[in-house]
């Protein structure tokens, strides 16, 4: 046999045998206090992913009553608690294009920053765009958008629209 696989299964054997220190650790269950602290971890995040989703449909409810001042409110609020509530991101960046609010735009480009493939992020920034005359990024983001969800009538028409001027 070779000497360093004999040496090797000896050290080997020793440790199991007498028990190695740091092995033991890794093996020792959660202690209570670990397992309490997880759990009070787990349900501080599941509250704020409760909170969040009910503000983000108190919003919605604002918007529908054209409560603009209020929707933009409690959504300013969750996105500036969680930036990457996407979206919370797209129904600000459309209250603040309402208002003609030009940080609607950096809004639209972060939730594309977070998800490159969302569509509708696409086609509301190519909107936007298109009304600041900004036409070639305008017809890339519309253009974008029809490709990734090429069902949607109103994504094609709108890119073609664009690309015919």
């Amino acid at each position: 046999m070779n000497g360093r696989l004999v040496v090797s299964l000896v050290c080997l054997s020793t440790a199991l045998l007498t028990g190695c220190a740091g092995w033991k650790q890794t093996l020792q269950p959660k202690t209570a206090m670990e397992t309490r602290e997880e759990r009070a971890k787990e349900a501080v995040q599941d509250f704020e992913e409760r909170r969040d989703a009910a503000q983000l449909e108190a919003a919605v409810d604002r918007w529908k009553q054209q409560d603009v001042g209020r929707a933009e409110a409690m959504l300013s609020a969750i996105v500036n608690r969680r930036p990457d509530y996407v979206e919370a991101r797209v129904l600000l960046a459309e209250v603040l294009w309402s208002r003609n609010d030009a940080s609607a735009e950096s809004h639209l480009r972060a939730v594309l920053e977070l998800q490159p493939n969302r569509a509708d992020a696409h086609h509301a920034l190519g909107l936007l765009l298109d009304g600041t005359g900004q036409a070639e990024e305008a017809r890339q983001h519309l253009s974008k958008a029809a490709e990734l969800e090429p069902a949607n009538e109103v994504y094609r028409e709108t890119s073609e629209s664009l690309a015919v001027r």
